[in-house]
């Protein structure tokens, strides 16, 4: 019996940019203006929100990376077939990327699955991350943790000289792991030991890259030399070296449940670096949710919005026959009806409103948080959860309606620190709402109404 095994990635240059916007964009300005620069693109892509933080501009990097994604999926090519600096190209779309485009202007979800056809193509991830997620906690519907530091362990900053792994690390390490044990079973299969092993081993590579440079102020003088960075945050090196640990572990070609002590030699479809930009790309195609605010677990929660199947209801699943496991299943993504789910959704959300209230003793709790975790229960997309939040909110507005809600663009001060400035916002008529308030309507009410 051969053993099928998934298709060796014809690339694996992945651009390291998470906004699938930008694709569009950059095909609306080539089918506009006829040809492009890379210059121009990055003078000419809108600019835009991330989060709550602001995009003034591409970068030029980011930039020549989408270039180089366009031309892979055939939707742009060289004017002229050898230019002699990139920087200096020119390019023009193709019939491929008109199509494309007017793909995208007619059904921008038709648009995105051919996004998903295309990235899967070129290098096999959308798929095989699915099929990873399932294989490491089949039990758990593919739920996974990304671990990092304890959140109450904040230690000041070291010398960069002072880089020995310490008993300290190894007791973070440590704990970090246990506090996920304790909330799930099966989101991160490893033995201790082994965990706090290789994640020595990566700190330890992790200490000894080249300084970089600290940036010099805006008034400094141009002879002024850069100094290199003099110190580093412990919990920031160590949160790292989890994470390089864990992808290596999870994601390499290893059985997903092997202690194995040498897995780091295995060649893994998914580096690192380039799991950062898979994770937002994926969310984006619907195929997964992840989130860095699990309430009780420290890390990256992640978990499928999509199975590979034989079959599944047309009412809640919806069949991506451009991809396929070795076993000839075909990937569903899980986007049911609002008519199917509606009860669900009600619940799920007053329920977790409720929790986030009594927590916090204020009526108005952030979205955010609540999205999360109805979407981990209910397994729904971000994008899916925003469609069915603002037909909860219509519903709710109905004189026979049992529930009154409320949403506000306002920011709590706590969801401006660190990664919450980059989460995924909740989008109501293309709008960005963090905060949600829930309250019951007396009878009393509901006839004033």
């Amino acid at each position: 019996m051969v053993l099928k095994t998934w298709p060796h990635p014809k690339s694996r240059s992945i651009g390291l940019f998470t906004d699938l916007r930008l694709f569009s964009e950059a095909l609306e300005l080539a089918y506009e203006q006829g040809v492009i620069t890379k210059q121009e693109l990055v003078e000419d892509i809108p600019q835009r929100v991330k989060g709550l933080l602001f995009i003034e501009s591409q970068s030029a990097r980011g930039v020549e990376h989408l270039l180089r994604e366009l031309r892979s999926f055939k939707w742009i090519r060289f004017v002229h077939p050898s230019p002699k600096s990139m920087d200096n190209a020119k390019y023009c779309v193709t019939d491929e990327g008109k199509k494309a485009f007017e793909l995208f202007r007619y059904s921008k979800r038709d648009f995105l699955r051919l996004l998903t056809a295309k990235m899967h193509d070129l290098y096999t991830i959308p798929g095989w991350f699915i099929h990873r997620l399932w294989a490491i906690n089949p039990k758990g519907q593919g739920e996974v943790i990304i671990p990092v530091p304890p959140r109450d362990w904040r230690p000041e900053s070291r010398e960069w000289e002072d880089k020995d792994w310490t008993d300290e690390l190894a007791t973070q390490t440590k704990k970090s792991l246990q506090i996920i044990k304790n909330v799930t079973t099966g989101a991160f299969p490893i033995e201790k030991d082994v965990w706090i092993g290789k994640v020595k081993e990566a700190w330890n590579r992790l200490s000894n890259l080249k300084r970089r440079k600290v940036a010099k102020s805006t008034n400094a003088p141009q002879s002024e030399k850069k100094e290199k960075i003099k110190t580093y945050t412990p919990r920031r090196r160590l949160a790292m070296a989890m994470q390089e640990t864990a992808v290596k572990h999870l994601f390499s070609n290893e059985p997903p449940n092997s202690n194995a002590r040498d897995f780091s030699k295995s060649r893994e479809p998914l580096y690192p670096r380039t799991y950062m930009a898979w994770c937002p790309r994926l969310e984006s195609l619907e195929l997964i949710f992840y989130t860095d605010v699990h309430p009780l677990a420290p890390g990256r929660l992640i978990f499928p919005t999509s199975v590979f199947r034989t079959s599944a209801p047309k009412n809640k699943f919806e069949e991506l026959n451009s991809i396929k496991n070795p076993h000839e299943k075909t990937l569903w993504l899980h986007r049911p009806g609002w008519e199917s789910m509606k009860e669900l959704f009600f619940k799920a959300l007053t329920q977790e409103h409720q929790r986030a209230y009594t927590r916090l003793g204020s009526l108005y709790v952030p979205l955010l948080d609540v999205r999360d975790e109805v979407c981990r229960q209910l397994r729904l997309s971000a994008a899916r959860f925003d469609n069915f939040m603002e037909k909860a909110l219509r519903e709710s507005l109905r004189p026979e309606s049992k529930l009154s809600i409320s949403v506000e663009t306002d920011i709590r001060e706590d969801q401006r620190s660190a990664h919450r400035l980059i989460r995924r916002p909740v989008l109501i008529g293309l709008v960005p709402h963090f905060l949600i308030a829930i309250t019951e309507v007396r009878d009393v009410e509901r006839i004033a109404r």
